[in-house]
């Protein structure tokens, strides 16, 4: 099970989708959510925090640097650190390579806030 102490990193290009699931967190008692908005974004928070996130939601398709390279990146200096893709299209090929960078899964977007609570809920259970 996630800690609630655990410090989590939402990266999406999206503000509006960072602050979605900032909120469902928050509704979830996860309040220490730390946010990025593309990959090299992700990798100087995660370089901030000595990689010491319980879990990194990450969007596929971003500017400056995508998410499957961020992943890539991500995979160089810890391979154990939970990261769930986020796509609003199932592109079943850039799931299938980011599944072999070894994501613990991925969620469409938008996760709303009916939905979003157990299923969030569930994947902790699983960490």
């Amino acid at each position: 099970m996630l800690s609630q102490d655990a410090k989590i990193l939402v990266v999406d290009d999206a503000l509006i989708m960072r602050e979605a699931l900032r909120r469902i967190l928050a509704g979830l008692g996860y309040n220490n959510v730390l946010q990025a908005e593309h990959g090299k974004g992700a990798l100087n928070v995660l370089e901030k925090n000595q990689y010491q996130v319980g879990i990194v939601f990450l969007d596929i398709v971003m500017p400056f640097m995508d998410g499957k390279a961020a992943l890539k990146k991500i995979r160089e200096k810890s391979k154990t650190l939970p990261v769930v893709m986020l796509t609003s299209v199932a592109d079943q090929e850039a799931i299938d390579e980011c599944v072999k960078e070894g994501i613990v899964t991925y969620l469409l977007k938008p996760v709303n806030a009916v939905s979003g609570p157990a299923m969030l809920t569930e994947l902790f259970e699983k960490l």
